[in-house]
């Protein structure tokens, strides 16, 4: 019955008029990617209501419409073209969780841009990115990433990983 709910009251805020704003298209987007309240999740559904998030200027829509893209849905398909566009556009606000996310993709064989992922991963470790500043310890320790190696900064990175690992920020 909710997952009959959730589209019917979307629908029914637009015709009213009143359209709905950022903040609520988000707040409806996520919750039709995950569901709930006995209603499946449907990631077709929630990619116009993230899409308009985004376009309203909310980092964390365009953040998740590049995660739904890189890794695809029941009922959406992959799409690197897309998640790279989203994730950028998210990373480009400074949003440490994208800024991260877009630096993997950039090393994966099909990018295999190293300098630039390094650049996303530095972004994100000044914000105190767990995982970003672990992918920076582990590039020092090996000689990776376009970087020399250099056991100090390996060594100075994941101190600053295992204290963001306690202060964890609240996903996007």
């Amino acid at each position: 019955m909710m997952h009959l709910l959730l589209p019917a009251l979307a629908v029914a805020i637009v015709l009213a008029g009143c359209g709905p704003d950022a903040a609520s298209e988000l707040a409806l987007g996520k919750r039709l990617l995950t569901g709930g309240a006995g209603a499946p999740a449907d990631a077709r559904a929630a990619v116009p209501h993230l899409r308009h998030a985004a376009a309203g200027g909310l980092p964390a829509a365009a953040y998740h419409l590049g995660l739904l893209y890189q890794r695809g849905a029941p009922g959406l398909q992959a799409d690197r073209a897309a998640a790279l566009h989203w994730l950028g556009a998210a990373a480009q606000t400074g949003l440490p969780q994208a800024q991260f996310m877009l630096g993997q993709m950039l090393l994966d064989p099909l990018s295999s841009d190293p300098a630039q992922a390094r650049l996303w991963f530095e972004k994100a470790a000044t914000q105190e990115h767990a995982e970003a500043n672990l992918e920076l310890a582990m590039a020092y320790r090996r000689g990776d990433l376009g970087l020399l190696p250099d056991e100090q900064q390996a060594e100075r990175y994941l101190m600053e990983s295992q204290h963001a690992q306690k202060h964890r920020s609240p996903p996007p």
